[in-house]
């Protein structure tokens, strides 16, 4: 296979020849030698080709795109190590344990999915921390102690006008709300630095 993440179907295309039942013995086989991975029914990679995780992703549950804390740890916003992938996406939430990492899918409504560069399935600054809020928004008050208690970092590189255009977006008033405070928290850290 040319690819380093596959479908079963992209296998059978390429190995016409070969009958179903045993192609699946034999991807059995080199799963079992450690050649190939199974990531889930269907699905598998050549561990050793895989640049990256979104090539992963890509392939367990699709449309996705990477975003709130793994997105906010790759633009520095949070501190925390993340040990997850984190994406978004309008299907149902799923996670998915695989032997080269673990998968979290959080569902967003539809009319939210956009905002992320196709190819490196990465979302912009502004919008993995609209999504994280969104999606945390039950959880997160407009005060002071709810922000230091994140450890927001890198603050002054968000521009807060697109946050607040895609936190009006999501049509919930408390969304602008938390935006506005974390602005105001973020000028203040600027303020003591």
């Amino acid at each position: 296979m040319p690819k380093p993440v596959f479908r079963l179907a992209e296998a059978e295309q390429v190995t016409w020849e070969t009958s179903p039942r045993t192609l699946r013995l034999e991807l059995h086989q080199w799963v079992r030698r450690g050649e190939l991975v199974r990531l889930k029914r269907g699905v598998y990679c050549f561990p050793d080709r895989v640049r990256d995780q979104s090539e992963i992703a890509r392939a367990l549950y699709e449309p996705a795109y990477i975003s709130f804390e793994s997105a906010l740890h790759y633009y520095g916003l949070i501190p925390d190590a993340v040990f997850a992938l984190t994406l978004a996406t309008p299907k149902a939430t799923r996670t998915f344990t695989t032997s080269l990492g673990q998968f979290i899918y959080h569902r967003l409504k539809p009319d939210l999915f956009w905002g992320y560069d196709p190819d490196t399935l990465m979302a912009e600054r502004e919008k993995a921390l609209a999504d994280y809020l969104y999606l945390n928004s039950a959880f997160l008050v407009s005060e002071r102690a709810c922000w230091e208690g994140l450890r927001w970092h890198n603050l002054g590189e968000v521009d807060f006008k697109k946050l607040k255009d895609y936190g009006q977006k999501t049509g919930i008033k408390k969304m602008i709300n938390l935006v506005a405070s974390l602005e105001e928290y973020g000028k203040n850290q600027e303020d003591r630095s």
